[in-house]
């Protein structure tokens, strides 16, 4: 049965999609062929014929796997800085292309047979949008892990929510998810076992849509999710100004007392510099090689070196401000945190080394991918990385090389040897107490001894399995003291960085506490950013100060963790 569209409604598509684009938005195109989507600016609309111009950028100048049978689907999404956005999909929508030049194509878009309300199998989709809203709770693995998401669209067969990208990791293609629970405004709600049809991050935004089809629904279940079919669709209508269609607000969407809307996960974070954004990039991408992975889809080898480069560009570009950004990965989930921030020092090392610099951008992608086997590796008996793992859950984990090389195979990837020997060795120590294969000093090279330094660092500077994170000069301290770590790279190492590194949370003898922004040659922070005095802990500062101006503050006292002040 083919889509279409109910002919009442087929003229709101292209008005509701002109009010959204008067408005900051953003709209990217997507293809089931791609990892990959493509950016895209409205060119133009023409409400009679109801046609949406897109222009399009796609930096290998074919187009064609964006257009099957000249179907083109995007997503669409408004912007709000104060409130969760607006988010509409259009699937498979006729389009004509026209090249403009070697990269930049312009889409001609008929919405008139395109989506507000859409029939398909299975029923009526209805999407929900201006301010509609409605919460879903699946339990994934029952009692020890639930994950919340946000309605998207509803029908009798199914539904789409979208997650946030760190909260999608346990969820795959084909999963079966035992029970989902959808909770409207009003109190009323929906209980149902859950298939996983589909999956893909959501435009460039950090969200994954997710679709469901609902199982082993009763008779008295069908009706009533048939009820809230037809009320989602009835308030929709009403909302964008249908005529022939009650005024009244569906009761669904009255809000009771104890109704909790669901989180915004979307809320941009417009004051950050440039360079940090470009970091919390590569840091999303890390989520969409591992959704690859799992779901087993050609493995996105351009946003893989797209990241490598990136940090590469960034090292060399401006260093110092480079690093400090490396501090917002704080909010990220901590594999991503912990693999992007070790690829980072890798190159940034790596660079000042002519021996070595030309395998920098190899390197640095595997270390990008070295720990991607963790979250391979989610499970009922292992349900999250974040919580204090068992005996048993650790030695489980040991296995995520191997994971990760199994599915690297069945999607047929094969990655060059630099990169593969990070990834199989970076866990490996001088003496052969790592793993996997308990190697000794002669078969690691100074690469792997590099790379093994600064991932043992970053480890050691983070609480873990109930265990403290170091200060820098602690964990210096450990790594010494061990011998499975080359200690020619770790004072090039401290040289390098510091006692104080750029990034970390510096309190002074004032009661203050700064971010080390840069450091001078002796490796004492020159400039600092004050963000709390701990004489009045609820108030936030947010003060830059350089050269003489820091001993205002005090004297430099200690490394800090900033988990512990909520930083």
């Amino acid at each position: 049965m083919e889509w279409k569209t109910i002919s009442t409604l087929s003229d709101q598509a292209i008005r509701t999609v002109g009010r959204i684009v008067e408005g900051s938005h953003d709209i990217t195109v997507f293809s089931g062929a791609r990892a990959h989507p493509l950016s895209a600016q409205v060119a133009g609309i023409d409400l009679g014929e109801k046609i949406l111009v897109l222009r399009v950028f796609c930096p290998t100048g074919n187009i064609g796997d964006y257009l099957p049978g000249g179907l083109v689907s995007f997503d669409l999404e408004k912007i709000n800085r104060d409130d969760s956005p607006l988010l509409l999909c259009f699937e498979k929508v006729q389009a004509s292309c026209e090249r403009i030049n070697s990269n930049l194509f312009e889409l001609r878009c008929t919405l008139a047979d395109s989506l507000l309300i859409t029939v398909k199998p299975g029923g009526v989709r209805v999407p929900f949008l201006l301010g509609m809203s409605a919460s879903v709770t699946l339990d994934v693995y029952p009692g020890s892990l639930t994950i919340s998401a946000r309605l998207c669209n509803l029908s009798v067969g199914g539904c789409m929510f979208e997650v946030p990208l760190e909260e999608s990791t346990p969820l795959t293609i084909h999963q079966q998810i035992p029970n989902i629970s959808i909770e409207f405004p009003n109190g009323e709600s929906l209980r149902s076992k859950g298939s996983i049809r589909n999956m893909r991050p959501f435009g460039r935004a950090r969200h994954v849509a997710v679709g469901i089809r609902f199982v082993d629904l009763d008779r008295e279940a069908r009706q009533r999710l048939l009820y809230f079919v037809t009320e989602s669709e009835a308030e929709l209508a009403r909302r964008v100004g249908m005529e022939n269609r009650r005024a009244r607000v569906s009761p669904l969407f009255l809000t009771s007392s104890t109704y909790k809307k669901p989180a915004n996960s979307n809320k941009r974070q417009n004051k950050l510099p440039p360079m940090v954004h470009a970091i919390k990039e590569v840091a999303r991408q890390q989520h969409i090689i591992l959704h690859c992975l799992k779901n087993e889809q050609p493995f996105p080898e351009d946003i893989l070196y797209d990241g490598s480069d990136t940090l590469l560009h960034l090292a060399e570009s401006d260093r110092q401000q480079f690093l400090y950004g490396l501090r917002y990965l704080s909010e990220e989930a901590p594999w991503v945190r912990h693999s992007v921030r070790v690829a980072a020092l890798l190159g940034d090392t790596l660079l000042t080394q002519p021996d070595l610099a030309s395998d920098a951008r190899e390197a640095v992608a595997g270390a990008l991918l070295h720990v991607t086997g963790k979250p391979l590796l989610l499970s009922e008996l292992l349900p999250s990385l974040d919580t204090d793992l068992t005996v048993s859950q650790k030695n489980v984990l040991k296995s995520h090389m191997k994971v990760l090389r199994r599915q690297l195979h069945k999607v047929g990837w094969s990655p060059g040897p630099v990169l593969s020997r990070i990834v199989a060795d970076i866990s490996e120590r001088l003496d052969g107490s790592g793993y996997p294969e308990g190697k000794t000093a002669e078969a690691l090279p100074e690469l792997v001894r590099i790379a093994s330094v600064i991932k043992i660092i970053d480890t050691l500077g983070h609480a873990r399995n109930g265990r403290s994170a170091l200060t820098p000069l602690e964990a210096y301290r450990w790594v010494y003291n061990h011998d499975g770590y080359d200690r020619k790279c770790l004072s090039r190492h401290v040289r390098r960085y510091g006692f104080y590194p750029v990034g970390s949370l510096i309190k002074y003898t004032g009661g203050f506490l700064a971010w080390v922004m840069e450091i001078d040659r002796e490796g004492a922070p020159s400039q600092v950013r004050v963000v709390k005095n701990l004489a009045f802990r609820d108030s936030k500062l947010d003060t830059v100060l350089t050269g003489q101006d820091i001993r205002q503050i005090g004297k430099l006292e200690v490394v800090v963790d900033p988990a512990n002040f909520q930083l």
